[in-house]
């Protein structure tokens, strides 16, 4: 055991990749589960409840894995518990508003198809996000092995409530999100044991560090708003306009599409407090080329990944989820057609949260978001199930347009040319593949 964890605490990288799979597979078993478990248009209900769900995802974002890498990074023991103490404060104040909100619409039924399941948000969130706030110590503290364990952790434990599910005679969706509370709240008590829990305890909350934590979360906020609610507008527009049998198509598009950007998000997962290091200790330069160094890495390794996943996907898609699934291969080719532009945007993010500007990213996501919204209405109008994900690749290639602007304008960092770069990139892969081939076939 010892050796194993060596071997993920001195590859980082190997550490990144194992989450994000480890990740993949518990998001896509619960997948495969629930399509098999009810029909499409139950399916439909629960990507709405996703949606609304993740509209705080990017303050959870904001609070937990920007402000924790901003704040701990390099810091002293003290400093780093008080501001784990701080963080925790933080999510529970923004998820207690947010729940309450969300509990209101549907204790007033507001959305009569889902209204049942907005009641159980706030439990939902809250455990979630309590582990996800352990999640994120460790990768803001490097210790990835430790994330690793808690992903075993909550497999296991998926495995046993997807069995207790299948026992039961015709369960609910209301079932599957109980059971997934409680499942979040067994690992989260489990994952205490990685952290050193009762120092944190015993630290002084930070008033100072609160108040910048806030201004982050006030940029998520708007990001949530905007962003995520115009990213899933979608959904809701095509349960109103055409049926939750498209929406669940539409959905189950949209998860497969987070394979292609997972490669992506495990390698931000090194980068992130990399750059935030090499600001705060003034190397300008070095912080610049190691932007530039991991984009032309990830598109890299995106180009490649995204065609194969196009050729493969569709059998697999009717193989795992039946007929009434096909068409979501054909919104997928669109959706990552307008992913390829999404690692801009995610560097973009944590470039600017880096440098203390988020509000420049914050200001870019809320004009696509509303060109996005409106699009969708009349895309989905006049375009039928087709229109559900064009909007995204028209608004994807907007906001690549203002993001080089920005980068040309305010960095002097000039993006399209470094795709003169991905040609070096592969000659370096392949002259690495020849020696990894080379000293096996020696051995």
């Amino acid at each position: 055991m010892k050796l194993l964890i060596r071997q993920f605490t001195e590859r980082p990288f190997l550490s990144s990749i194992t989450i994000t799979v480890s990740e993949l597979f518990i998001n896509y078993s619960l997948l495969l589960f629930i399509t098999h478990l009810f029909e499409a248009s139950v399916v439909g209900k629960w990507f709405l409840f996703l949606a609304v769900y993740n509209v705080s995802i990017n303050i959870r974002e904001g609070v937990l894995y920007a402000s924790l890498v901003k704040f701990s990074s390099g810091k002293e023991a003290d400093v780093q518990y008080s501001s784990f103490k701080t963080v925790f404060v933080s999510l529970l104040l923004i998820e207690g508003i947010i729940g309450s909100i969300i509990l209101a619409v549907g204790l007033f039924n507001l959305f009569p198809e889902i209204s049942s399941l907005l009641v159980l948000y706030p439990i939902y969130s809250i455990t979630n996000n309590s582990l996800k706030w352990i999640e994120n110590i460790h990768k803001s503290n490097r210790q990835l092995h430790k994330t690793v364990l808690i992903n075993i952790f909550t497999i296991i434990c998926l495995g046993l409530l997807c069995y207790g599910l299948w026992q039961l005679q015709q369960p609910k969706l209301e079932d599957l999100i109980w059971g997934l509370s409680g499942m979040y709240t067994v690992v989260f008590f489990l994952s205490l044991s990685t952290l050193p829990i009762f120092k944190i305890i015993k630290s002084k909350f930070n008033p100072k560090t609160f108040k910048q934590i806030i201004f982050y979360a006030k940029q998520g906020t708007l990001k949530a708003i905007f962003g995520t609610i115009a990213s899933r507008m979608t959904l809701f527009i095509s349960a109103g306009l055409l049926s939750l049998e498209v929406t669940a198509v539409l959905g189950l598009a949209q998860r497969y599409l987070i394979i292609i950007l997972a490669l992506g998000n495990s390698i931000q997962l090194i980068f992130y407090p990399k750059i935030v290091v090499l600001f705060e200790s003034g190397q300008l330069n070095k912080f610049k080329n190691e932007f530039k160094k991991t984009l032309v890495r990830v598109y890299s390794l995106i180009l490649p990944l995204s065609l194969i996943f196009m050729i493969v996907i569709k059998p697999i898609i009717i193989f795992l989820h039946g007929e009434v699934y096909a068409d979501a291969y054909y919104l997928l080719v669109i959706l990552i057609l307008s992913s390829l532009f999404n690692p801009l945007g995610a560097f973009f993010g944590s470039y600017t949260n880096a440098i203390g500007k988020p509000q420049h990213s914050t200001n870019v996501v809320v004009l696509n978001s509303c060109i996005l919204i409106v699009s969708s209405y009349f895309f989905i109008h006049f375009l039928g199930e087709l229109g559900t994900v064009l909007p995204s690749l028209f608004t994807e290639f907007i906001g690549f347009i203002l993001i080089t602007y920005y980068f040309i304008k305010r960095e002097r960092i000039n993006i399209v040319s470094l795709i003169y770069f991905l040609p070096k990139c592969y000659a370096i892969y392949f002259r690495k593949g020849k020696q990894i081939l080379f000293q096996y076939s020696n051995k």
